[in-house]
């Protein structure tokens, strides 16, 4: 006999949605805090959360998030700077939630900023369950503050061509995935490149866009995602090709660049000084966050820095956004073999060089063999320091062989 109410009943139980997480990661600090997430959890009938301690935020391996990430930081000194070290790290289409003791309206606006949500401590468990609904709910259609969370853009602007301005966009880009973050690179030389021999890609092709334009209307992040060509695991490059202009395989590339931004947590593009094409400092400033100007010390090189870096600053003053500009000066020759030296090059530009890279005969070697070059530099080496300034962090601080002795003196 036909029971029309099993038949509906059981409908009803397929079509039903998880009115919760149906997956979570969550790092604490507390066990009180625990004892809430996992009550709250078990008393929901939810999937168990994984639950790993933590000491130091920013020393996490982040390769198993679930699709909600929960972190206390309920003994952090610093929350926003805390979560600012964690969003260069974390995949952009996670929910993260950060639990703190910090009652203020800044630490909400900073990391509403930054595409996190906050909840307050103490807090009880109807609270905590509501808002973890809430979540999952925005998680579902795309909403809420996650839509604030997109790859940092930064473009590498060479000052003029041979300085190594495509080795600094590579070695940046190499950099910040060895450390666990998803970076997609722009090479914007679509003619005569030499990316693929400073990545140590063999055989390598790039993609064909000739008929691209006709199908950027309907395109979305997983077919944009067919353009790039896979480096290493957190590692992606952009490099597009074809009969089309130079102008034409630009607009391409940043029209592709956009549809990517939730998909890392960089996106670096190379600006050589030998592009097929004219940068304009002030129109790339719409799209960037973040300006590296690469310089040698010639009197040329320094006034083209100066005039990008004039041009960017005019901007940053008529719009609303603080576009940060670092200056990587390129001692790409033995000593001596440039007419200017460091001050002198400070002293035109009228501010410090933020990052500088010392001539290494061997350097030109281990490029061509493929080589990554920050890895055989030191910890505060050049392109880990532009690595950390990218990342919105402190330099470390390059101590001298006396500064060793002294502190261990006064031990």
């Amino acid at each position: 006999m036909f029971d029309l109410a099993k038949v509906v009943t059981q409908a009803a139980q397929f079509n039903r949605e998880p009115a919760g997480p149906t997956s979570c990661s969550f790092y604490y600090q507390t066990a009180h805090c625990r004892e809430l997430i996992e009550q709250v959890f078990r008393f929901e009938g939810w999937n168990y959360p994984d639950c790993i301690k933590i000491s130091n935020p920013g020393d996490l391996q982040l390769d198993a998030l679930k699709d909600i990430v929960i972190f206390e930081l309920n003994q952090s000194t610093n929350i926003v700077e805390d979560a600012r070290d964690l969003a260069s790290k974390l995949p952009n289409q996670k929910g993260v939630i950060v639990i703190g003791k910090e009652d203020t309206i800044t630490t909400l606006r900073e990391l509403k900023g930054m595409g996190f949500y906050y909840l307050l401590w103490p807090l009880n468990q109807e609270e905590l369950s509501e808002f973890l609904r809430h979540v999952h709910i925005n998680q579902q259609r795309l909403s809420g503050v996650t839509r604030n969370r997109k790859a940092k853009r930064v473009a590498v602007v060479g000052t003029k061509g041979g300085i190594g301005n495509t080795m600094v966009a590579c070695e940046l880009s190499a950099t910040l995935a060895f450390q666990g973050i998803d970076t997609i690179q722009v090479d914007h030389q679509y003619f005569n490149s030499n990316t693929d021999i400073l990545l140590g890609l063999k055989q390598f092709i790039r993609q064909d866009s000739d008929n691209l334009e006709l199908q950027l209307r309907d395109m979305d992040e997983a077919s944009a995602s067919n353009y790039l060509s896979k480096i290493d695991k957190h590692f992606s490059l952009l490099a597009l090709g074809g009969a089309q202009s130079a102008e034409n395989l630009y607009s391409n590339s940043q029209n592709i660049a956009e549809l990517l931004s939730r998909k890392a947590n960089f996106i670096i593009e190379d600006f050589s000084g030998a592009n097929d094409f004219m940068m304009d400092p002030a129109a790339l400033s719409e799209r960037m966050d973040v300006f590296v100007i690469v310089l040698d010390p010639t009197v040329s090189s320094v006034r083209n820095a100066s005039q990008i870096i004039e041009k960017i600053e005019m901007h940053n003053l008529s719009g609303t956004a603080d576009i940060r500009i670092l200056t990587f000066l390129n001692i790409h020759r033995p000593e001596g073999a440039f007419p200017l030296k460091k001050d002198e090059v400070e002293r035109y530009l009228e501010r410090s060089v933020d990052i500088q890279l010392d001539y290494t005969a061997k350097f030109s070697a281990l490029m061509l063999s493929g080589k990554r070059l920050h890895r055989f530099e030191k910890r505060n080496g050049a392109f880990n320091k532009l690595a950390q300034l990218i990342q919105g962090k402190q330099a470390e601080a390059q101590v001298s062989a006396l500064d060793k002795l002294k502190a261990l003196m006064q031990r």
